[in-house]
């Protein structure tokens, strides 16, 4: 049985917080991010800082302020991009709840905006935990200590790679695979904050709204995170340095960038759809005759023996195996083309041959068949998203049949579910279907069928390059390593080893250790997505691109669904 509730949550005192703005409208990303806050309970809303000196400009000034070097950039984001992050959402009910103070301030220094000692004071005289910055421009003085915790402020780009504005652009503009964001507090730099949360999320190259929205979406609910972290106390992190990041200043682009900007959009585009219509992903089970730790020596690429193809319209992939009877035999998911569906299949391998049979069929799609051998019996947790559980799977008559044992998570779509035994606790880490591919999620029992609790800081990390299983962790030099996809650049990219620094219910610390990648030499090198250790072999798979004329007619009716609707 599982429990979303974490435990292990002591501090119940009120949160008291407060927020700057132009008004009493929020873009829709912050005024959902002001949502998640108030729902937590145990928190306030304490006072508006309202903007005093900041108003709509009426046609003629904006006609006066028009510059016909940034023109395409000026149009661009209302009337070609409109980001729904962007759309205007009233909060007056809400605002009507705490006290206004209606501050002026005073610009100095080019843009930066200083507060009096008199609107300090009075701030300071509320007694925050910190302010939600969502209104002014850049802040400095006084005013960035008037509360415990500081003043909290989202950067939305890498502030080592990108610092100024427009927030989500450069990536696109650079051919950077992975856009990311900050929540920091904030500090007399720009965009050099204390870091309290920072994600990493992939670039969608061919829409700068989409792009824009995901980023904005996904990282509102990092100040509520940062208020459990608080009631929880583990928000060492509110005291630590601030950046040092000396990346460049951008500015919006300029006409010429925005045209350039808008090829590489269009081209994108036409590129996805003819990739989406004619290539499709094949992929394919390969064994190499060595310990999955040799691939913590950098640039480790050993010759893979691949398995024969089995059907023509399935493909073969996240194997997980174990040596029964002096054979090797594999799980993995058969994923058929013209059914659209996975299964769970073997594959016995004995002197050079293999032998399929089906495993676990079911009526929901089945993949990633992790297995566990535990007091002498065989068990397997299949990925069911479906089915929204983690279920532990015995086997009756290894590998044909089996039977469902016990469900150790309810309610929770699981995806690539990996169990192991560390440190006295059995734990899962696994990512969630509404985003597979960026957030990890921790899950930790005394007894594996015991009660499962939430890690308190779950999501505990959002990174495209490193959250998802991809295979089984392993102990070497006393030291536990995670392998993770990295995604970044397409699904299934390759894998990259974690070593994790530190797993506690409460802490979670991994660092990258080692990078691993197919040799390009092999037929099936376009990708890896797992890593999983069988003995002393390791097992892998590897994808390429293939036209299958059953996928064709999917992706062809999805795109005239997409166009017509």
């Amino acid at each position: 049985m599982a429990s979303k509730n974490n435990d292990t949550v002591r501090d119940k005192r009120v949160i008291r917080f407060g927020i700057m703005c132009n008004g009493t409208a929020l873009l829709s990303w912050q005024a959902e991010c002001l949502k998640q806050l108030l729902a937590l309970g145990n928190i306030q809303l304490s006072l508006v800082i309202m903007n005093a000196g900041h108003r709509q400009l009426g046609f003629l000034e904006k006609i006066r302020r028009f510059t016909i070097k940034k023109f395409l950039w000026s149009v661009s984001l209302p009337f070609i991009f409109r980001p729904r992050s962007y759309l205007p959402v009233d909060i007056s009910h809400i605002l009507s709840k705490a006290a206004v103070i209606r501050c002026r301030t005073q610009v100095h220094r080019g843009h930066a905006e200083y507060f009096s000692h008199n609107d300090v004071e009075a701030i300071r005289s509320y007694d925050l935990d910190f302010i939600l910055r969502f209104g002014f421009n850049i802040i400095r003085g006084d005013i960035l200590n008037a509360c415990r915790y500081g003043i909290w402020s989202f950067h939305h780009d890498d502030e080592t790679k990108y610092r100024g504005s427009p927030p989500c652009f450069w990536e696109i503009y650079f051919d950077d695979p992975v856009t990311s964001a900050v929540l920091q507090r904030l500090s007399e730099r720009l965009d050099c904050g204390v870091i309290l949360k920072k994600g990493y999320f992939r670039t969608i190259d061919c829409s700068y709204a989409k792009n824009l929205d995901r980023v904005n979406f996904e990282s509102a609910n990092w100040p509520a995170k940062v208020c459990m972290d608080i009631f929880n106390h583990t928000a060492d992190y509110l005291t630590n340095q601030p950046s040092e990041s000396k990346a460049r200043i951008f500015h919006n682009p300029g006409n010429l960038q925005m045209l350039l900007f808008m090829l590489k959009i269009f081209r994108r585009r036409a590129a996805n759809v003819f990739k989406n219509l004619f290539r499709h992903e094949q992929w394919h089970i390969g064994m190499i005759n060595c310990p999955i730790q040799n691939f913590l020596q950098p640039g480790y690429r050993p010759q893979i023996e691949w398995l024969p193809l089995n059907k023509k319209n399935t493909f073969a992939a996240d194997p997980f195996g174990m040596v029964y009877d002096d054979k090797l035999v594999i799980l993995h998911e058969s994923f058929d083309y013209r059914a659209k569906k996975g299964k769970i299949s073997s594959a016995t391998v004995d002197a050079g041959s293999a032998c399929f049979a089906d495993s676990i069929d079911s009526p929901l799609h089945l993949s990633y068949p992790y297995i566990l051998r535990l007091d002498g019996e065989t068990y397997c947790i299949p990925e069911i998203v479906q089915a929204r559980e983690i279920a532990l799977f015995k086997a009756k008559n290894f590998p044909s049949e089996w039977e469902k044992s016990t469900v150790l998570i309810k309610d929770f779509a699981a995806v690539d579910a990996t169990i192991f035994k560390f440190n006295a606790y059995w734990w899962i880490f696994c990512c969630e279907e509404r985003n597979p591919n960026t957030d990890l999620f921790i899950w930790y029992s005394r007894d594996i069928l015991g009660r499962w609790l939430s890690h308190v800081c779950n999501p505990v990390k959002s990174d495209i390059r490193s959250a998802r299983p991809a295979g089984t962790p392993f102990i070497h030099q006393g030291c536990l390593y995670r392998p993770a996809q990295d995604c970044s650049r397409a699904y299934g990219w390759r894998v990259v080893l974690n070593k994790v620094v530190c797993l506690t219910p409460n802490k979670f610390e991994e660092e990258q250790a080692a990078v691993v990648e197919l040799n390009q030499k092999e037929i099936f090198s376009q990708g890896i997505h797992t890593l999983s250790a069988a003995g002393e072999m390791t097992l892998v798979d590897g994808k390429r691109s293939i036209f299958n004329k059953y996928a064709f007619k999917d992706s062809l009716l999805q795109y005239l669904r997409k166009q017509v609707f």
